[in-house]
Order: structure tokens, then C-alpha cells, then sequence
């Protein structure tokens, strides 16, 4: 996360920022800033850069997959959207090297994913996904734990607006994989 202090004056260098950590972390003070986070489970390392000043540097460290109850399985709750290839249509962002932008998906060694890798991982999500017909006014409601989601890019004509809602239900408790709920059957088509 990129420091509020060092925002450029310049609008196109202003598209380049995802989010500082004064925003975040709601504090001005790197040390609280930091507290914040390791209270919620991540790592943090701080460097620095003339153009964006402190740059607070988080990970957080979890299976890709999640054990959920209603489904007695394993499931993958990760996608694409956890690493920097998310931003390839964010204007700004998109021109950023892959390296430096916001977001980054690591194998549990540290060892981050080859861009061959990441995808494999997206061609998984696209073959394996059902496409919604959607009309005009249609809505849909997609259970995060049960459905991984996404969605081809949309394309807005001039004076055509979007308008995106989202409601957050219950929390829910994380459970971690589990070594007994691996879904056989979904393991033995090749991808």
C-alpha cells in the first residue's frame, strides 16, 4: 500500500495508486498502521520508494482452499482476483509492472506463481464455470463459499451506466482444509 504523503500531483500518476495505508489501516501512524494488521493475521514489511514513499508490504498466509460444512468438502476459495493480473483492465494500474502492483498470489514457500501458472489456474475457473444469460434488469445472488465467480469484461456504451450492489451475510468460520475431504471424483478428469 502506497503512502498518502507521497499522492502525486499529476492525475495519470494518480491511477496508478490501488489504496494507501492511511486508508486502510485508518491511522496516520505507521507503527499503529502495522499493529492493525499483524492483529489480523498478516506479515508486514515496510520499504520505500521516492514516488510512493513508505510502502506498507502485507501477507497473509492461507490454504487455497477452504473444508465447508453444508458441502462436507474441500473447496477452492482462491482466485485470480488475490494477485496483480486482476488489474490488467484498471486503467492506471494495468501499466503498472506486474511486480509492483498491489496484489500478488505466493505457493506457501514464498515462491511466487509463474504468470504459465496463473494461467492455468484462470483457464481452470473458465472451463469449469457456468455462464448466467444475463438480461436487462436480472439479478443474481452468488454464495461466495459455494461458487467462485467472475465475469467476462463489460463494455459500456456512452451515457450507459452500471450500477453494482453488495450484501454481506453472516461471517463465517473459517475451518482450513481438511486432509479427509478432498472430493476424489473432482480430481480425476485432467484440467
Amino acid at each position: 500500500m502506497t503512502d498518502a504523503e507521497a499522492e502525486p500531483s499529476d492525475d495519470a500518476e494518480k491511477g496508478k495508486i490501488y489504496n494507501h495505508w492511511q486508508q486502510s489501516w485508518m491511522t496516520d501512524d505507521p507503527a499503529e498502521a502495522q499493529r492493525a494488521a499483524e492483529e489480523q493475521g498478516l506479515t508486514v514489511e515496510w520499504d520505500y520508494n521516492p514516488r510512493d514513499g513508505r510502502i506498507m508490504k502485507t501477507r497473509y498466509y492461507k490454504s487455497a482452499f477452504e473444508y465447508v460444512p453444508s458441502l462436507d468438502r474441500n473447496i477452492m476459495v482462491t482466485s485470480i482476483a488475490d494477485d496483480g493480473e486482476w488489474f490488467d483492465s484498471w486503467p492506471g494500474i494495468m501499466d503498472v509492472p506486474h511486480e509492483d502492483r498491489p496484489l500478488e498470489m505466493f505457493f506457501g514457500d514464498d515462491e511466487p506463481f509463474t504468470l504459465e501458472e496463473k494461467q492455468l489456474w484462470t483457464d481452470a475457473y473458465d472451463r469449469f464455470g457456468v455462464p448466467l444469460p444475463w438480461k436487462e434488469g436480472d439479478v443474481a445472488v452468488i454464495d461466495n463459499m459455494r461458487f467462485a465467480h467472475g465475469r467476462p469484461g463489460v463494455e459500456l456504451l456512452p451515457g450507459e451506466e452500471r450500477e453494482l450492489g453488495v450484501m454481506l451475510g453472516k461471517f463465517y468460520e473459517l475451518q482450513e482444509d481438511r486432509e479427509d475431504k478432498w472430493a476424489e471424483e473432482l480430481w480425476t478428469s485432467p484440467v
